[in-house]
């Protein structure tokens, strides 16, 4: 089954996967990787799915629009009905996206041990199908971009260490600490504290989810450059089925 899976979805990648009289390019590796990432056992959520997280989102922001920033200008009796129907359709969105999502992923929960042996399984097998594809480019190719990927890998970590540190390794836990600190002299219905940081705090706090952000960019940019060396190394070694 895995197999007739992998062969549908290769046979839907976009002509530029394939192998061209060009040679190897990161381009092509890039579209073969992405088919990688997006390739799943379990169904992929659907149109009703999607909508009710979207109808859930833009009521939440339709509603806090209404409470804090619309009762300068509009009476009370007016909003009060509108937050309460946007709350409504808020939780519906969000409750109706939770079953369907549950529903369509139910059996990893249920069994997780075994729903992930099948999804490496069928994982795997898109891995060798992308590794027969790339043997077919001649091996002085594959060497030259991968000595080439390596180099760029080492100068990445090398520079997002300077800037950075080891925010990979700390997770989320720096962000945390800044939100205890913030928050540390919370009261109950202590909103008027929570923005009470001045225009330079502002910046500060600002800047700092900008710098963390793009950290988890970056880091997921150096994930993807350790995908396309794992699959050059890989492709390096003799093909077991020759």
């Amino acid at each position: 089954m895995g197999n007739a899976m992998d062969t549908q979805h290769l046979d839907d990648t976009p002509t530029m996967a394939q192998p061209t009289d060009e040679g190897l390019t990161f381009r092509w590796l890039y579209a073969r990787v992405q088919g990688l990432a997006d390739h799943s056992i379990y169904p992929k959520a659907g149109a009703i799915e999607r909508w009710a997280m979207r109808i859930g989102v833009a009521a939440a922001g339709v509603g806090l629009l209404a409470a804090l920033l619309l009762d300068r200008w509009v009476p009370v009796s007016v909003l009060l009905p509108v937050a309460i129907i946007c709350l409504s359709v808020e939780v519906g969105g969000f409750a109706l996206n939770a079953a369907l999502a549950g529903i369509r992923q139910y059996q990893q929960y249920l069994q997780p041990r075994l729903s992930h042996a099948r999804e490496m399984d069928s994982e795997f097998a898109h891995w060798e199908s992308v590794l027969a594809r790339l043997r077919c480019f001649p091996k002085t190719q594959r060497e030259e971009r991968l000595r080439y990927a390596k180099a760029l890998r080492t100068n990445m970590i090398d520079r997002m260490g300077l800037l950075y540190g080891g925010a990979q390794r700390l997770g989320p836990f720096p962000l945390l600490i800044a939100l205890y600190l913030q928050y540390r002299s919370w009261k109950d219905n202590g909103w008027a504290g929570v923005f009470d940081v001045g225009l330079i705090g502002g910046f500060l706090i600002l800047f700092m989810v900008f710098l963390y952000v793009m950290a988890w960019l970056l880091i997921s940019q150096r994930t993807r450059m350790d995908t396309y060396i794992n699959l050059l190394e890989a492709s390096m070694q003799e093909d077991p089925a020759k």
